[in-house]
């Protein structure tokens, strides 16, 4: 069966990798995939790719300019944006970038295979849950779940420096409470360690940079 096109993942989620590889390799797609932009540059050079598929949130970008270049430099190459999370602040920087195609990670089978023939054909596509952002200007998707205002004060904690022993403290609950805190949001945004989760909510407006590093 000649391919429908070859598609290059720049993500840096194994199994969300894995599985979207898969998928996209049972409909009929030539897949590669990237976990760092040395390597997502390099492979542009020496690799016909019909689309990228990339997590802007968790992969190795530093900032919109990064995907703005990136764009530039391969204009004739649709991006789609692939993520755990957008908001409506991030839709147009992306649009302003020139990214037109964003869909969520938990979009269904049906909803993901639109965005990518759609983004291959070199027309706008948003997902549903994207369109419902749009809809509401104040609103954040969450794709693994939205965070209660318990959990967010949490990860601004974590992001200013301070020890689950700390936070416990601060918020006059248990350690274990808040263990358990942490695993939920980890899992609901989709990050692995607290690296990424304050890369994270920097770049999903969580908390601002200036917190970080003060």
């Amino acid at each position: 069966m000649k391919k429908k096109g070859n598609i290059l993942i720049a993500d840096s989620q194994f199994l969300a990798t894995e599985s979207l590889r898969s998928f996209l390799t049972e409909s009929g797609y030539g897949v590669s995939v990237v976990t760092a932009r040395s390597d997502l540059l390099e492979s542009l050079k020496h690799t016909d790719v019909s689309l990228i598929i990339t997590d802007y949130v968790l992969f190795d970008f530093k900032s919109i300019n990064d995907l703005r270049e990136l764009h530039e430099e391969h204009a004739q190459i649709p991006v789609l944006i692939l993520s755990n999370t957008v908001n409506h602040m991030q839709i147009m920087e992306f649009n302003n970038a020139g990214i037109r195609n964003i869909a969520l990670k938990t979009d269904d089978r049906p909803e993901l295979l639109q965005a990518v023939s759609t983004a291959i054909k070199g027309r706008k596509h948003y997902s549903g849950s994207v369109l419902d952002v749009l809809l509401n200007k104040n609103d954040t998707v969450v794709a693994k779940g939205s965070l209660t205002r318990s959990e967010v004060e949490i990860v601004r904690q974590i992001a200013a420096g301070l020890t689950t022993k700390e936070i416990a403290a601060k918020k006059h609950v248990s350690f274990h409470t808040v263990m358990t805190h942490r695993k939920n949001i980890f899992r609901k945004l989709g990050v692995s360690n607290s690296s990424e989760l304050v890369m994270f909510a920097i770049k999903t407006g969580l908390i601002e940079t200036i917190e970080y590093y003060i």
